[in-house]
């Protein structure tokens, strides 16, 4: 049998009005049936598979032991913990060739006090930033604000990044369609193995001149400059966007209007409205690590070899050596109504860290078991 096909569950994204994520889990268990004991089998086979969905899930329970026992008396049977499991059903039972198949449907809402907060570091790749009307970079000659803004986020993002970084910036400016954003976005994430992307354009770059009052008719009207940046923060390996909002200001703007102005010098971002600009990079950097903080980070398998194989998460991403994680494939599929669905299949095995570098470590065993049908671009999630 097929180590992944042995414990499978589907899982379902549902948005409530209050923007709540709630997920659905359906994961099977087996188990031998051993001198007829069909009883104590199938409460094996529902412990396996409860524990499989909600340890994956991120839930904490009490006793998966209580849960089986109840599912085991009835057909459906309601379980709270700490808000986070709203129910377990028992959805189906099979004997065939001395193994009992049970599978169970999980309604689970992480908690957000509850959630993987201390998981892995989650990479986010992105770009330098474009100016959509290029006529406003005029004032300053600042055509090239937004690479600095971009690399300003970037050493941001690494230096106090409590649960996402930048691991990686495209050197170039990019400003994707609405309807290409996601194949792009996959395409980066494949490239720079990161979990999610963040595409940002500047949409308003424009110096204001405000009324000069009469009584100092000499001197130089005030200015300001707006800045309106756009965002848009992906998760690929699910296809949510995060992140979709645009964040701005309008501070003063102190420099002669026909100066060039070099978009990294200290003299513009110790003005005014570079110190403005810093703030808005600083909300933005905790605004990412807020809405990652609670999905899990998954690292990438890219190459097996001998029993063992290496993924794409390190030293920087906080693995550390003797990590027990656990290894699976996942799949998209869309139903009848063209809704998306992620289908994940686990690995029996659990994986342990044995060695780890900056970027990568290199996974085995935790029990010694063989490890079976691996590929690269497997997955594995902390457990």
């Amino acid at each position: 049998m097929n180590f992944f096909a042995k414990f499978a569950f589907t899982l379902c994204l549902v948005l409530s009005s209050g923007q709540t994520l709630g997920v659905w889990f359906e994961s099977s268990g087996q188990a031998v049936v051993h001198k007829g004991n069909k009883k104590a089998a199938k409460q094996l086979a529902t412990q396996e598979a409860v524990k499989q969905a909600l340890l994956f899930a991120g839930a904490s329970i009490t006793s998966v032991q209580n849960i089986s026992h109840g599912l085991l008396e009835q057909d459906h049977v309601e379980i709270r913990s700490s808000g986070e499991v709203q129910s377990v059903e028992l959805i189906d039972e099979n004997y065939h060739n001395g193994i009992v198949t049970v599978s169970i449907r999980a309604d689970i809402f992480p908690q957000a006090d509850t959630c993987r907060a201390s998981d892995y570091k989650k990479a986010i790749t992105t770009t330098w930033y474009p100016i959509s009307n290029r006529q406003q970079a005029a004032v300053g000659n600042l055509y090239d604000f937004g690479q600095a803004l971009a690399n300003k986020l970037v050493n941001m993002s690494r230096q106090q990044g409590a649960h996402a970084f930048i691991q990686f910036i495209e050197p170039y400016y990019l400003q994707p369609a609405a309807s290409e954003a996601l194949a792009i976005a996959k395409q980066l994430t494949r490239r720079t193995h990161s979990q999610f992307v963040l595409f940002a354009h500047i949409s308003e770059f424009g110096v204001e001149t405000q009324a000069s009052s009469r009584l100092k008719f000499w001197a130089s009207p005030p200015q300001t400059r707006n800045l309106q940046l756009q965002i848009k923060l992906l998760d690929t390996r699910t296809g949510e966007i995060i992140i979709n909002e645009a964040m701005g200001f309008n501070a003063p703007w102190i420099f002669d209007s026909h100066a060039s102005i070099n978009p990294n010098s200290q003299k513009l971002w110790q003005s005014p409205f570079g110190l403005a600009s810093s703030r808005l990079l600083a909300d933005l950097n905790q605004k990412m690590n807020q809405a990652v903080k609670c999905i899990p980070a998954y690292g990438r398998v890219l190459h097996v070899a001998d029993e063992q194989f290496t993924i794409n998460l390190g030293k920087i991403h906080g693995v550390s050596e003797g990590d027990t994680l656990t290894l699976f494939q996942m799949n998209q599929v869309f139903d009848d109504n063209n809704v998306p669905h992620n289908q994940f299949q686990l690995h029996p095995e659990k994986v342990m860290v044995s060695q780890i570098f900056n970027e990568t470590a290199i996974l085995k065993s935790k029990s010694g078991a063989p490890l079976a049908n691996i590929q690269a671009n497997d997955f594995v999630a902390r457990d």
